[in-house]
């Protein structure tokens, strides 16, 4: 890069001249990335202050979310009621009464099983992150799917029995009980699940109310603990990423979700005295996950519709800006070494 400016006027030597013009190009070398930042951060100071702000922001929830959450938490297990479900048959049955009793309308709602849809979850969204709904979601969501697919499998294996075609697997719950009377599933899982109903923040402040918390979930059959029966709070930067969930908790979710495999179709269909057509069982299992998809599949509202373009249309304005850097950066670069002295 050479020096726009000329020296050959001054009066000096020849090789004065040549080293003084030396000196100019140098420090217009050394000085050129330093104007070039000054200008972008002077352009983009808006952007470091939000980086500040969030940051701030990060640091106080990273010193605060911990006891906040263990503030949130500290009443449910003498609050919350614990369930004991058997998926195999829809019976449900109270295990431990909390101190919030759950009204009938409340219950019905919540404990829909195979009639459960996807309108049933809360579905928190990055901008509102919520751990505690998140892992409501997941426990509600293993319980709902469970129930879909031991009804499905029940309708299946009764109209195989009988030599009859299965069309679909929408009706679950209705064709369960036409025509799988008969039909024993003595491998379905039988959970127990800590439902509360609302918290002690509701009563203080109704604007704040949390209700319909799936809060723990445990195999009857394991060695459950109190833990088990609460929202984990142990990483709250394992919560940032996916729903924590105890040992117990996992394994009871996994159990719920093996309940669409074929593998355990087809043993169900042995235990019935269904043999030599496991291909075809196991063909009607690939098909109930299907159903059980679009069943489960999330219709975004109109408020999330227009989050997700207000996602996109920022994600546009930042691909701008970083255009914009860009560009500056090559114009500089070719306006300083076009430069001539």
């Amino acid at each position: 890069m050479q020096s726009q400016f000329s020296v050959g006027g001054l009066g000096l030597s020849h090789k004065s001249t040549m080293q003084l013009e030396r000196m100019i190009d140098d420090a217009a070398w050394v000085t050129y990335p330093l104007h070039l930042v000054v200008g972008i951060v002077k352009t983009f100071l808006f952007i470091l202050l939000l980086i500040g702000a969030v940051m701030l922001y990060t640091g106080e929830w990273m010193f605060s979310a911990h006891d906040d959450r263990a503030d949130l938490i500290q009443t449910f297990s003498r609050e919350q009621t614990i369930y004991r479900v058997n998926t195999a048959d829809g019976v449900i049955s109270v295990l431990k009464a909390g101190e919030f009793a759950v009204d009938r309308d409340t219950f019905d709602s919540v404990f829909t099983g195979c009639a459960g849809t996807d309108s049933s979850l809360k579905h928190t969204t990055w901008w509102d992150h919520n751990w505690l709904a998140e892992k409501s979601d997941a426990m509600q969501a293993g319980y709902i799917v469970a129930s879909h697919n031991i009804a499905a499998l029940r309708s299946t294996l009764g109209r195989v029995k009988r030599n009859r075609e299965v069309y679909s697997f929408h009706y679950a719950c209705l064709d369960a009980v036409i025509d799988g009377q008969d039909i024993m599933i003595q491998t379905a899982p039988v959970v127990y699940v800590s439902f509360l109903r609302r918290t002690d923040r509701s009563l203080v402040m109704p604007a704040g109310s949390l209700y319909n918390w799936f809060t723990g979930m445990c195999l009857a059959s394991a060695n459950c603990t109190d833990a088990d029966f609460v929202p984990r709070n142990e990483n709250i930067y394992a919560d940032a990423i996916s729903p924590q969930m105890t040992a117990n908790q996992a394994a009871a979710l996994k159990a719920l979700a093996a309940t669409g495999t074929s593998e355990f179709w087809i043993a169900a269909a042995h235990a019935n005295g269904i043999y030599g057509k496991d291909e075809l069982i196991a063909s009607y299992a690939r098909k109930n996950q299907i159903a059980l998809v679009e069943a489960l599949r999330h219709v975004p509202t109109s408020e999330e519709e227009f989050i997700h373009e207000a996602e996109i249309a920022g994600a546009c304005v930042l691909l701008f800006i970083c255009g914009i850097i860009v560009w500056i950066a090559r114009r500089r670069t070719c306006f300083a070494g076009g430069s001539q002295m």
